[in-house]
């Protein structure tokens, strides 16, 4: 088993989860996130502050991002990796990250299966 953490642009995260829930993968966690990359940030800040455009620009800002968890067989994996990339690569940076940890144990806490029979 393995979890897949997946960090991409909010404007994307519509079309990836339906694309995912299309394929039947349905199981997922989601949270709203804030962070950057390698590459500098610039962000301006909103107007009446009372301080000139030049002294509203901030480097380094963290950026709202959309986070994706999930939890797939090992055989699994690739298929997301390829749906999520086709729909979040347009070549730019700021497209994203795609994580894949292993994972050692899942249990369904309702029944108490075990592995990836906790999975489905």
């Amino acid at each position: 088993m393995k979890q897949i953490i997946i960090i991409l642009r909010p404007g994307c995260y519509f079309k990836t989860k339906q694309l995912l829930s299309e394929n039947r993968f349905f199981a997922m966690s989601t949270k709203e996130v804030l962070g950057r990359g390698k590459a500098t940030v610039n962000f301006k800040a909103g107007e009446g502050s009372g301080m000139s455009i030049a002294e509203q620009v901030y480097e380094n800002a963290l950026v709202a991002k959309k986070m994706i968890e999930m939890t797939v067989v090992d055989e699994a994996v690739q298929t997301v990796i390829d749906l999520v990339l086709s729909v979040n690569s347009h070549g730019a940076e700021g497209d994203g990250k795609i994580f894949v940890l292993p994972v050692e144990e899942s249990i369904r806490i309702h029944t108490g299966e075990k592995g990836e029979d906790a999975l489905i």
